[in-house]
């Protein structure tokens, strides 16, 4: 009985971590621009914002635990430089300060227009550090206080969504509403945050008591179980959001649209939930991914930089950058998922079939030939003139936003017959050993 309230406890804490602002605010308005479409929708957006993000995780497990056991194939400065990347660039530039302004127009407006936002900001940010403070009890704090109340509030939002829909889905003009889907839940950025949150998920699942074959087993049944919750959750904001489609124009806001649809739905009693919902989901997204980052930040100053300093840190330049609002984070954020994204979605596939891979030049293939395109193509949205991007529109797939699958393949088979014929012998390192736990 032990393990079976340890197992529910500890996925529903990793499905609060996962479930920030934009798990909230992109589902319906992809099911809003899907229409009809919205099960294909479904099934994009379900790959890219489940599905890889809890294999991210599993592939952490696979690894050794730690984000830095599953990057050492491709190089020892591959770890602190992505990851850095990753962390900075996204973490404390994009998820967490969206996390902010998002309870603040979501949640707080809902009450006050008139309530400052740097007001909400300080305090939302104040509960953070509270929380993320004490690194060893982060998930625990998340799954007994915050996540309770936040599934409660969501099952019955998406529940009455489905069981009495305020509309039908109508015809849209999009063409292609998969890769639609698929590509704009990069935004919800929960691949990176399954890298980030990995390491403390595995920590407490220790800390229960859990070690070897028992303790991957009680993360497997824990990850599957956060992704049940996701896939119910993101399936009703999505088909909410079809179902409303023809009710409000294409142009509308992400946050408007949802706003406007709970209403819709459940009147102001539905308002104040969904007020409470994105406090609660943006609050354990934003204290999970704080207590990563400041743990790394401590580990690459040599502790130097201590965690808490570094976590305060975190919450001051992520509380600056929260005060430009959700759409203009959104809007000037989306170049940095468009080229870092493809990269840690190939990652995680290296990491589950880590045991197939032949050597290391099949590691630095695949990465080296996957950001190369992404970044050129990425560079190339912006403006920027880059010989040869034109080039990119030819390769299989780039029509649908994937130029990068294609050439990360080739890398795969490229890097691997390289380095077999420049290193004779068999590499020693390539297979990482599992967590040793004993």
């Amino acid at each position: 009985m032990k393990k079976i309230f340890d197992t529910l406890f500890l996925g529903f804490a990793l499905f609060a971590i996962f479930f920030g602002a934009g798990n909230l605010i992109f589902p319906p308005s992809i099911g809003h621009v899907s229409g009809t479409n919205w099960v294909p929708a479904l099934i994009g957006f379900s790959i890219t914002g489940i599905l890889l993000p809890l294999l991210a995780v599993i592939a952490i497990i696979f690894a050794g635990g730690k984000f830095e056991d599953l990057t050492r194939p491709i190089s020892p400065w591959f770890y602190k430089v992505f990851n850095l990347l990753l962390m900075v660039g996204v973490g404390v530039f994009v998820t967490i300060p969206r996390m902010a302004a998002t309870t603040h127009e979501l949640g707080v407006q809902t009450f006050s227009n008139e309530f400052p936002l740097v007001i909400t900001i300080i305090i939302f940010f104040a509960i953070c550090f509270y929380f993320a403070m004490d690194k060893s009890n982060v998930i625990d704090k998340i799954g007994k206080i915050l996540t309770p109340l936040l599934v409660i509030i969501l099952l019955f939002i998406v529940g009455k969504g489905i069981i009495d829909p305020i509309g039908t889905p109508i015809v849209t003009e999009l063409i292609n509403p998969f890769s639609n889907a698929f590509i704009n839940a990069y935004q919800t950025g929960d691949v990176i945050t399954g890298f980030f949150c990995a390491p403390i998920f595995i920590a407490a699942i220790l800390a229960h008591g859990y070690k070897g074959a028992e303790m991957k087993k009680v993360a497997i049944t824990g990850t599957i179980i956060a992704g049940l919750g996701l896939f119910f959750v993101y399936g009703g904001l999505l088909y909410l959001g079809a179902v409303g489609g023809g009710m409000f124009p294409t142009d509308i806001d992400n946050t408007a649209l949802l706003s406007e649809l709970i209403h819709l739905l459940l009147g102001n009693t539905g308002t104040l939930l969904l007020a409470l919902a994105i406090a609660l989901a943006c609050l354990t997204s934003a204290i999970g991914v704080i207590a990563v980052i400041a743990e790394f930040i401590s580990e690459l100053t040599k502790n130097k930089l201590k965690y808490r300093t570094a976590a305060l840190l975190i919450c001051i330049v992520s509380a600056s950058i929260g005060s430009l609002g959700v759409e203009n984070i959104i809007n000037y954020t989306i170049w940095i998922f468009s080229a870092l994204y493809p990269v840690a979605i190939v990652l995680v596939f290296l990491g589950i079939f880590r045991k197939y891979i032949p050597n290391q030049g099949a590691y630095r293939g695949t990465i080296l030939f996957t950001f190369v395109i992404s970044f050129v193509e990425t560079m190339a949205s912006l403006g920027f003139t880059i010989p040869g991007a034109h080039l990119i529109s030819t390769l299989p797939l780039s029509g649908n936003g994937f130029a990068w699958l294609v050439p990360a393949v080739s890398g795969f088979v490229l890097g691997a017959i390289i380095h077999k014929i420049v290193f004779k012998k068999k590499d020693n390192d390539t297979p990482l050993s599992p967590i040793n736990n004993d």
